[in-house]
Parts: structure tokens; C-alpha cells; sequence
């Protein structure tokens, strides 16, 4: 644990899912509809450092957020990827991409530049308080349906 690492926070939130090695976190840029992050529960700065049972335990979490968010959202595609740009602590972004406008609870989500490369840095969008909660707990809940189902 790194005291002055954002991702070893115990505010860290709003978490989806916490698995043996990885916290599934809702980003609250949400300018990607169902923009999602998975956060390695220990610290480390290397991607290569992850153990085998890690790797293992990502590709399982990896699998049940992209079904989780196709049965929501019906993305068109998924990006992946380890940035550590500004936060070097082990994360995965999962970034959903849309061909079209999405809309949830009210708000159109677009993605202006599908297919191509997304814009960096990414316009932001932060949702109201209650959208965004709204969003945790769907995702949340059908996290659960699949994990049971």
C-alpha cells in the first residue's frame, strides 16, 4: 500500500466489485457510457510484476464487466488498456466505444470519434450525483445477475 496512491485509498469509490486481487471501479468520467477501471488490490507500478493467479483473476473480471456492460449498453466495440499516465498503481481501463448514441437515464452519450482512436484527453463528463449512482447500481445489480447466472 501506497499512502499517497489515489488507488490504495480506502475512499477509492464508487466500487462495483471486489474480487481476490482487483476492485472493479465505476470512473466518473463518463463521457464513454459505462467507463470502468479494474484497480490491482495491491500496490505496484509494474505491469509486469502481476503474479500468475492475478493475470488469471483479471482475465475473469475482464470477462464478466464486457458481458455485463454489453447485456446493459450494447457496445460496439471495447478498448483496453493499462495507461498509468497520471496514476502509475496497476490499473486497466475498460472503455466502451458506441457507433451510436446511447442514452441512460436521460443523457445521450456519444462517441464522436468512433472507431477511431478516443480523444485524449477525453472531453469530460460528470453526471449529476443521482445519474451516477443510478448508473453504479444497475451495474452493480447486473454484475450480481451474471456472476449467478
Amino acid at each position: 500500500m501506497d499512502n499517497d496512491c489515489p488507488l490504495c485509498s480506502p475512499d477509492l469509490a464508487p466500487i462495483l466489485l471486489e474480487g481476490k486481487h482487483w476492485k472493479l471501479v465505476l470512473n466518473h468520467n463518463q463521457n464513454l457510457l459505462g467507463r470502468t477501471f479494474l484497480s490491482l488490490r495491491r500496490h505496484t507500478e509494474q505491469v509486469i510484476d502481476l503474479s500468475s493467479e492475478e493475470w488469471k483473476h483479471l482475465r475473469k473480471q475482464l470477462y464478466l464487466i464486457t458481458t455485463t456492460l454489453r447485456s446493459l449498453f450494447s457496445p460496439d466495440h471495447f478498448n483496453y488498456s493499462f495507461l498509468q499516465n497520471q496514476i502509475r498503481h496497476v490499473h486497466m481501463h475498460i472503455i466502451p466505444r458506441y457507433a451510436d448514441v446511447r442514452e441512460f437515464s436521460g443523457v445521450n452519450f456519444t462517441d464522436p470519434d468512433y472507431p477511431s482512436h478516443f480523444s485524449v484527453p477525453a472531453p469530460a463528463n460528470k453526471l449529476s450525483p443521482d445519474v451516477f449512482e443510478e448508473l453504479a447500481v444497475g451495474i452493480r445489480s447486473k454484475l450480481e445477475d451474471t456472476r449467478v447466472g
